[in-house]
This record gives structure tokens, C-alpha cells and sequence, in this order.
């Protein structure tokens, strides 16, 4: 799985460059990558981000998607997307999409399908910078984007021991 993942991840990005998207990883695949350097456990998903303003560039994309392989496209839900799910063989691209809104005098980013460990509020957020200044995170030796400050994204998602790997789960190498 974990080298579906990549694979898929890296074949992803490269047919969408010309795009000029900026996806950022996020939930499982940010978890791994800052904490181990790979993509969390026996990865399912590649979850990735964007934020609202790149989506028409996605979705005009889907053609060359499917021309390189992807086999399904499911939009949830269908009247205002929140994520778009992309199927290709053996491994799926979940892309949550970022919306910007002002919450309390500050201007956030919030995806409504991206639940609080904490449960204080109802979606997860990021502090506006921190989408507007992404930074580099190293998988598997490769760069990838993420959101400034992914620990307190990580924080918010998982709770304060997400730096402690669930022991049924797999990762890629373990630092000698």
C-alpha cells in the first residue's frame, strides 16, 4: 500500500503541474510524513487539500485525469463541493477543499468535512496564513506542500499524541 501511495501520489502531481495547483497534504498523509517520513499506516487514501479558488482548474482538469488512468470521479456533494474523490487502480486521491470564512474577527480556512478531535468546533481549521505560506514536508525522501504550522493542524485533528504511531499500523522505516 504504501508504495501505491506514492507511486500514485507522484503520478498525480506530475500530470496536474501545468495546472498549477497547490495541493497540500493533509489528515493521514501529513500525519506520516511529518512524524515518519512516509504516508501513516496501511494507506487507504492519498489525502491531499486545495483551497476553493483552484477547483475550477481541478475540475476542468478531470479529462486528463481519466486520459492517465483515473478509473472514477465522485464529488461530494454534488451541489457545493467539499471533496472530490479520484480513483485510480488500487489507490484513492481524496481532495478536501478549503473555504475561506471569517470566524470570530479572523479570517480562516475550514473544510466542513474535516472533523475536531476536540470537538470544540464543528470542522477544523487553519489560520489564514497558514494556507497563504505553505511549506515543504519530506515523504519517502520526496518534497511535498503542506499547510504552515502542521503540527497544530496535526493537533487539532488527532489530539496531543499524534506524534506516537498506532502500533497496528505500518509505516514506511523506523529512524535507527
Amino acid at each position: 500500500k504504501q508504495l501505491y501511495a506514492v507511486g500514485t501520489v507522484i503520478k498525480f502531481l506530475e500530470i496536474l503541474k501545468p495546472q498549477k495547483i497547490n495541493f497540500i497534504l493533509v489528515r493521514g498523509s501529513l500525519l506520516g510524513a511529518v512524524r515518519q517520513g512516509s504516508f501513516a499506516g496501511r494507506p487507504q487514501d492519498i489525502d491531499l487539500g486545495i483551497k476553493e479558488e483552484q477547483l475550477p482548474k481541478l475540475l476542468n482538469a478531470i479529462p486528463l485525469l481519466i486520459k492517465n488512468g483515473a478509473r472514477f470521479i465522485r464529488k461530494r456533494p454534488s451541489n457545493k463541493i467539499i471533496r472530490l474523490q479520484i480513483l485510480f487502480p488500487c489507490i484513492l486521491v481524496d481532495i478536501g477543499i478549503f473555504r475561506k470564512k471569517n470566524m470570530g474577527k479572523k479570517d480562516m480556512w475550514f473544510n466542513e468535512d474535516e472533523k475536531r478531535y476536540d470537538s470544540k468546533l464543528k470542522c477544523l481549521t487553519f489560520p489564514f496564513l497558514d494556507l497563504e505560506n505553505l511549506v515543504t514536508v519530506k515523504a519517502y525522501g520526496r518534497k511535498f506542500m503542506a499547510p504552515a504550522n502542521p503540527e497544530k493542524y496535526l493537533e487539532q485533528l488527532y489530539g496531543k499524541n499524534w506524534r506516537i504511531p498506532d502500533k497496528k499500523q505500518s509505516y514506511w522505516f523506523k529512524k535507527l
